[in-house]
């Protein structure tokens, strides 16, 4: 990802922007405590299209499409649900305590999603995704 990022994008971005990059990776890379996890079964895609919430009672009722499911670090799943607002984070609270231990990875995963989303616009000729997510970079 880092790689991509700095090869493809790195030429929209404006310097402060780079440099702000380079350090959130730069940090995330060489930080120990960063890479140590219990993989877990993860759903890998918690898209808006992915919760079925009951629009009475405001519930959720299922969650669909696994096909992005794996092994992988459990925050890159809350990093998703995270984008749904604190709120929504904090009902995992009582019935996955371990997800304070993934806050720091989690933010890390989160500050990538915009620059995936460029990303994926760039390697994949959808223009509204890389305007989007390269927007604030500019």
């Amino acid at each position: 990802l880092y790689e991509g990022i700095r090869e493809k994008l790195f030429v929209y971005m404006r310097a402060e922007a780079q440099a702000q990059v380079i350090h959130n990776f730069e940090t995330y890379l060489n930080d120990p405590q960063a890479h140590h996890f219990k993989p877990v079964l993860r759903h890998g895609d918690f898209g808006t299209g992915n919760i079925l919430v009951d629009s009475q009672t405001n519930l959720i009722t299922g969650i669909i499409d696994f096909g992005m499911t794996t092994l992988g670090d459990p925050a890159t799943d809350f990093a998703a649900l995270s984008t749904y607002g604190e709120s929504f984070r904090a009902r995992f609270y009582p019935v996955y305590p371990e997800i304070y231990a993934t806050l720091p990875r989690l933010q890390f995963y989160r500050s990538t999603f915009a620059l995936q989303e460029a990303l994926f616009g760039i390697e994949h000729g959808d223009r509204a995704a890389f305007d989007a997510g390269i927007f604030e970079y500019r």
